[in-house]
């Protein structure tokens, strides 16, 4: 054939588009030794006055492999692009009529095998009955004005990529090198690198499976590949992308394995996942001490933290960031405080007794908390003491248990509550508790020259929910069950109503809800050492590392003290879908292995409030239908 594809399109509306398309499949992927990679066929003559379809474009048609339908609703209006479509129907491969929407809707009808023409708008009805199942279709609509469509444009490319691999007829390895130094060399937005990375995985996967006509297969790699890209840059994002993932798999009856561990693994990466936009005042200078600052014991707790302040060593280009906490019932305090100078931030414990403070101290050692890339720009400390804040310019804020850190500041991995991320690379400016502890609300902006002085640009606030977790958390306390979760909607039922409450975390015991509905059960727990547990079903294991499937790769990580602590206890749910980890005195923490139960608690907005959603923006870069 002298062309590999006619391009058949309404002309006027899609002239831009279609000489784009022209141009970037002739140049994607081209060998050096080629003007183009592919011939492709474009009449750029109207034939609105023609009389028919003339020799050349009969030719064109005769002589090309493939047939590109750019569909639109006026193109299924005008009667040469009908033409053109009928004589490739009646006289060529309709197994080789690609379909590249550009305006209008398409909707396939299962129960006719046919379109369905009431919502079809953009296929010529002339074409009814001619495929003989539904018809793939790569959707160009809203690719970007004019002077975007072409391969530096990433979403435009991510759908070209699709035409290309068809067209090309093998696999996108051998053809995509000298596509990947091109568009390295002309990558220049944010996150280029793991971007890269996905749409080669999705390149990958998409164009092999692509060939065999399995496109759910392709797109659900791709949304897997998308989630694991996006892990270290957007856990939020990369949270959504594995339950789309595990939803589109069910929904296409594709398997749901790896889509299920990926939901997992970003669930309990010990990530915070940021809410959609409370549109809340922040006043991130609030004075916290104003009920008890004439207090002569906060007064004395004033000086002591001011002398504390004192013996922390300066830096030299950086401020030190610091908060106090005063608990004025019992006079105790904490103080938190970090220097760039300083090998770690600290929290000093200021405890009250007989009329005398008592001070010890921690270091908080977090991992990519360091260094002048990850100085502590802001601290804030709860209203009841529980937790502390730590904003840094790495983008990223740590969430600390004050209580974790004070008793095992070195052994339990819980300590560290949450690391919250945002969707932005700015260095987070200012920390607080909202909403009497409930939230926590993060600022970040940019900065830009402008004529000599440094300016503050694109304020940003993130706001996430503070407790509970993406696990349950159960509690020893003074209740009727003798026992609460973090959320309020869980307790604990021992199988022996004589067990010590000190311990019967460790044994046998059901999980029930608030409405007393029966959750989980557990068997008696076995405590944490270096023999690894096989779930019942023998599809994980458990060891006091953490969680691995059954090719060991880690799902969740614990990383448990079982010397420090030899009171953690283990083990799996009868039925295999729940684990728990249990201590002497409490708590016990629950992680769930059914993603279905998983999917239900990252949205239930009592729990972990309205985690924000995927935008249409990132729904069009990841090929995610609505």
């Amino acid at each position: 054939m002298k062309y590999k594809a006619f391009l058949s399109y309404k002309h006027g509306k899609d002239d831009a588009l279609a000489k784009s398309l022209e141009k970037s499949l002739e140049k994607f992927a081209k060998p050096t030794f080629k003007r183009r990679a592919l011939e492709i066929f474009r009449d750029s003559n109207d034939l609105s006055a023609a009389a028919d379809l003339g020799e050349k474009i009969r030719n064109g048609l005769a002589e090309s492999e493939y047939f590109i339908c750019m569909a639109s609703p006026a193109y299924a209006k005008s009667k040469w692009c009908c033409r053109e479509a009928e004589y490739w129907r009646d006289n060529k491969s309709i197994d080789n009529f690609l379909i590249v929407l550009t305006d209008g809707e398409i909707l396939w009808d299962e129960s006719t095998n046919d379109f369905d023409w009431s919502a079809t708008t953009a296929i010529p009805k002339e074409l009814s009955g001619t495929f003989s199942g539904e018809p793939f279709y790569i959707d160009f609509r809203n690719a970007g004005p004019e002077a975007s469509l072409n391969l530096d444009n990433l979403e435009f490319k991510n759908r070209l990529v699709l035409l290309a691999a068809t067209l090309h007829n093998k696999s996108i390895g051998d053809m995509v090198g000298e596509a990947v130094k091109q568009h390295k060399r002309t990558m220049r937005i944010r996150n280029a690198a793991i971007t890269t990375l996905s749409i080669l995985l999705f390149i990958a996967v998409a164009s092999a499976i692509y060939a065999v006509g399995q496109k759910n297969k392709a797109l659900l790699s791709n949304y897997i590949a998308n989630s694991q890209a996006q892990f270290n840059e957007d856990p939020t994002k990369s949270l959504r992308l594995a339950e789309h993932a595990y939803k589109f798999a069910k929904s296409k009856n594709l398997p749901t394995e790896n889509a299920a561990e990926q939901l997992i693994k970003v669930f309990y990466s010990g990530n915070g996942f940021y809410q959609e936009d409370m549109n809340i005042q922040v006043d991130f200078d609030e004075d916290n001490h104003s009920l008890y600052k004439n207090s002569a014991a906060f007064l004395k707790v004033k000086t002591l933290s001011d002398s504390i302040f004192q013996t922390i060593p300066d830096d030299a280009y950086l401020q030190e960031a610091s908060a106090l906490y005063f608990n004025e019932t019992t006079n105790d305090a904490i103080y938190a405080v970090a220097s760039q100078a300083m090998d770690f931030p600290r929290i000093y414990y200021l405890d009250y007794d007989n009329a005398n403070y008592y001070i010890d101290y921690v270091e908080i050692k977090l991992d990519g908390f360091s260094g002048y890339t990850a100085h502590i720009e802001s601290i804030a400390i709860s209203k009841d003491g529980k937790y502390t804040l730590l904003g840094s310019a790495n983008t990223k804020t740590a969430l600390i248990d004050n209580a974790l850190y004070k008793i095992h500041s070195n052994t339990n991995v819980f300590k560290d509550r949450v690391i919250l991320k945002t969707s932005t690379n700015y260095p987070i400016s200012a920390v607080r508790f909202i909403e009497n502890d409930h939230y926590i609300a993060t600022l970040g902006f940019d900065s830009q020259d402008v004529n000599g002085i440094r300016k503050d640009v694109n304020k940003t606030i993130y706001y996430y929910k503070t407790e509970p977790f993406p696990y349950i958390e159960l509690i020893n306390v003074d209740t009727e069950e003798g026992n609460i979760s973090l959320d309020g909607k869980h307790f604990m039922v021992p199988a022996d109503e004589n067990s010590e409450p000190y311990a019967w975390f460790h044994f046998a015991h059901e999980i029930r809800d608030k409405d007393n509905n029966l959750v989980v059960e557990f068997p008696a727990a076995k405590g944490a050492d270096l023999y690894t547990i096989k779930s019942p079903n023998e599809i994980y294991n458990l060891n006091y590392q953490g969680v691995f499937n059954a090719k060991n790769d880690l799902l969740i990580r614990f990383d448990l003290d079982r010397i420090d602590n030899s009171g953690i206890a283990y083990c799996f749910s009868e039925n295999s879908e729940f684990i728990k980890i249990s201590y002497l005195d409490g708590p016990e923490r629950i992680f769930s292995l059914n993603p279905e139960y998983i999917i239900n608690r990252i949205n239930d907005q009592e729990i972990m409030g309205n985690i924000a959603q995927l935008t249409q923006e990132d729904k069009a870069l990841f090929l995610v239908d609505n």
